[in-house]
């Protein structure tokens, strides 16, 4: 009998797995099906969190408006739906429409260049509906190595491309852009949360476990606290001066012995913090430091006079500033803390983030308008070299190539099939973002497969209305074969062994004659002529072995010797298998609990919303009176004939425009002006369309954003520029508010 220093012929691996002890290959079976059903509820679970925090997001938005009357009750009610009815659950009955969006799906998945591509041509309003089918369904299974991999590998296109367009270094990864927000969404995903909360609860606990604690250093919030306490406790009037001046307040002896205690207070806090991160670094998940290897590769290869500390924060940017800092300024957020922050509390938390900021940033404090923060530099200083030294050790990280790509496990593995969970609305937005984008995309499509796929399906279907959007288990189709990514050597050989596992399991017990490995493939090939599966997978491990033939990890002349030990070994390793497996599980379990603990968090937070609208709704009742017959039959018409009224289209002509002051500058051809006309309509709350006609044509299109134009006023950003035309953002803001709120 061969042994494990010995030589395993290919009759001995294949008798060894068909002669597998049964029982013990059924419990490891089980438990790699309920790890691989872990990591499908994780990926679902994430999802289901990400569309409620968006539309919290958005309602937060709406309600914003609706105090400040840009909108009316009635379009946030609209606006908020119901949450749980996207768990619904339905098929796509047309067989050709699920084959066509199973092999679309397929693509994008496997060749990331056509996600990247996208990511630099997606506007601002769209970019929470591409992160969403990328990062929660594309590549929503958290703990697949699969899946991971292609993810990662998009992200290094993606961080490429901007490095490559950047001009400077000080607008890199700073704008809120879609790999931006994809990279701040990475790191809030199951594994990133995990870490945080591993690492930083207890830590924090210095600031969060007591809700009386004032750390504040501004001399004139301490001075005033410091008054208020000493009337409160002593019942007398204080004789300071109640209105000093910022060099007045921070003259005070009690106010700098008060600060000087907070400073030294916070700066324990600060080495205790810093010391839990660099303390953590076995723990913090792969992705996110092969992220903070790729910008510092890029920053070398793209700025090769960046210094030391231009390559620091730029990795700070990315670690520090989205994915920790975050959890420090709302814990509660990252389930952190349970209780209720106490404004002290928060203020305290503050305090640190900014300490940690301007680590980040490779910067002092200074300036004018915080300058009470400068005795926090000595902090800073004391921490900036090991601070540095951690975020360079974050990017030494094994190359993607060597890590991940497929799961080794035997008796399950990958399912043949893959399915992502995808709502309808996402594959229609995703269609109809390709279709828009064919012709930046036709570089890529070498092969014209995506071109094809797009003609075969067509028009993209129109968005649904939420009540009609429901979740389809898409299966994917692994029949075209596009240039996808390049497997490593590594990866290549564990997805020979795997797919040996499948054949030799699966292949007719009629007895097979044959010598060597490459004859069984080709008998194992003729007894199983019709499951297409089954000839699929040799035909790719013949594909393979070449491949790793040409590599040198197997050698044809010794009959794979090498790939068939290997083998052997991993199926007499069933015991750690098992192991291991059930400790995932483990794991896993306690992942998706702090997912559905954040989930009933978000719940709250949406329910707290939903009853804040019904009392404005109620008082917006009760403020009216008591209403006649009369009068509540009049109501009720006049809604009714509202709800019917289209909003717009209103019309102005280009001069009457000009004359207002809402068109500053025009490109528009003098002679032509009196023939062109504006019409104004409203497709949505807070958003407008806007036609351009000359004479009786349309001649060109602009869509408007109530939040954007307000969001432009808040940054004194006061023009608004189209191809043509320079406007007013307030004498704007001013014509809609005129014509579709009031």
């Amino acid at each position: 009998t061969a042994n494990l220093t010995g030589n395993y012929t290919t009759k001995d691996l294949l008798n060894l797995i068909k002669n597998q002890d049964k029982a013990k290959g059924d419990e490891l079976a089980q438990s790699q099906k309920n790890l691989y059903d872990l990591k499908r509820s994780i990926a679902f679970a994430s999802k289901k969190n990400f569309t409620l925090e968006r539309d919290i997001r958005n309602l937060d938005k709406k309600i914003a408006l609706l105090i400040r009357n840009r909108i009316s009750l009635e379009e946030v009610i609209a606006q908020s739906g119901d949450i749980s009815l996207i768990n619904q659950t339905t098929t796509l009955k047309d067989k050709g429409l699920r084959q066509h969006y199973g092999k679309l799906f397929y693509l994008l998945q496997t060749d990331t260049r056509y996600i990247a591509t996208l990511t630099s041509m997606i506007k601002i309003a769209e970019i929470d509906n591409l992160l969403q089918t990328v990062m929660f369904t594309l590549y929503g299974n958290q703990y697949d190595e699969y899946e991971e991999h292609l993810l990662l590998h998009m992200f290094q296109r993606v961080l490429e491309n901007e490095f490559s367009n950047a001009k400077n270094i000080s607008g890199l990864l700073r704008a809120n852009t879609a790999l931006t927000r994809m990279m701040t969404t990475y790191t809030r995903r199951s594994p990133g949360q995990h870490y945080l909360k591993a690492t930083l609860t207890d830590v924090l606990k210095a600031i969060t476990a007591q809700s009386t604690l004032v750390l504040e250093i501004n001399p004139l919030k301490v001075y005033e606290l410091m008054v208020n306490d000493y009337e409160a406790t002593t019942g007398k009037i204080s004789t300071l001066n109640k209105k000093p001046s910022q060099e007045e307040a921070g003259e005070n002896a009690d106010v700098q012995k008060l600060i000087a205690t907070r400073i030294n207070h916070l700066g324990k806090i600060t080495d205790d913090f810093i010391s839990a991160l660099i303390n953590s670094m076995p723990d913090i998940p792969y992705g996110i430091r092969w992220i903070c290897k790729q910008i510092r590769t890029f920053m070398t290869m793209y700025f090769p006079d960046a210094g030391e500390a231009q390559i620091c924060s730029m990795i700070g940017g990315f670690f520090l500033l989205r994915f920790v800092n975050p959890a420090i300024v709302t814990p509660q957020a990252f389930m952190l803390v349970d209780t209720k922050l106490s404004p002290p509390t928060r203020r305290n938390l503050t305090l640190l983030a900014k300490i940690m900021q301007n680590l980040a940033n490779n910067v002092k404090f200074g300036g004018v308008k915080e300058s009470y923060m400068d005795p926090l530099n000595i902090v800073l200083d004391r921490n900036r070299e090991r601070m540095n030294e951690f975020l360079l050790e974050l990017t030494d990280v094994d190359d993607l190539s060597t890590v991940g790509g497929i799961d080794k496990y035997i008796a399950l593995g990958k399912t043949e099939t893959t399915t992502i969970n995808i709502s309808l609305n996402e594959m229609y937005f995703i269609h109809a973002l390709l279709q828009t984008n064919i012709s930046s995309l036709n570089p890529i499509d070498e092969q014209n497969l995506l071109s094809q796929i797009l003609k075969d399906l067509g028009n993209a279907p129109p968005q649904l209305p939420r009540k009609e959007n429901a979740n389809v288990d898409l299966e994917l189709d692994p029949s075209i074969k596009g240039t996808g990514e390049a497997y490593s050597a590594d990866q290549t050989y564990a997805e020979t062994k795997f797919l040996l596992f499948m054949v030799m399991k699966a292949v007719p017990d009629a007895r097979l004659s044959f010598n060597t490995f490459e004859e069984f493939l080709d008998q194992a090939a003729k007894a199983s002529q019709r499951n297409r599966t089954m000839v699929d997978n040799i035909s790719r491990i013949k594909d393979n072995i070449q491949i790793l033939a040409n590599e040198g990890l197997v050698s044809r002349q010794d009959d794979y010797a090498a790939l068939r030990k290997d083998a052997a070994v991993e199926m007499l390793n069933h015991e750690n298998l098992l192991k291991q497996t059930n400790a995932d599980q483990e794991r896993l379990t306690e992942v998706l609990q702090n997912i559905q603990r954040h989930h009933s968090f978000l719940q709250e937070q949406f329910d707290a919303y939903k009853q804040y609208l019904g009392n404005v709704r109620q008082q917006s009742v009760c403020s009216r009176g008591k209403q006649t017959k009369e009068e509540k039959k009049k109501s009720k018409k006049d809604k009714k004939n509202k709800k019917d009224k289209q909003k717009g289209p209103f019309k102005y002509s280009h001069s009457q425009l000009e004359k207002d002051g809402i068109i500053i500058e025009s490109e528009a051809p003098e002679d032509r002006r009196s023939s062109i006309y504006f019409s104004f309509s409203s497709t949505s709350p807070g958003e407008f369309e806007v036609v351009v006609m000359f004479g009786r044509r349309p001649i060109a299109k602009m869509q408007l954003a109530l939040d954007d134009l307000l969001e432009r006023q808040h940054t004194n950003q006061l023009e608004y520029q189209t191809d043509f035309l320079r406007l007013n953002v307030n004498l704007l803001l001013h014509l809609l508010n005129k014509d579709f709120v009031s």
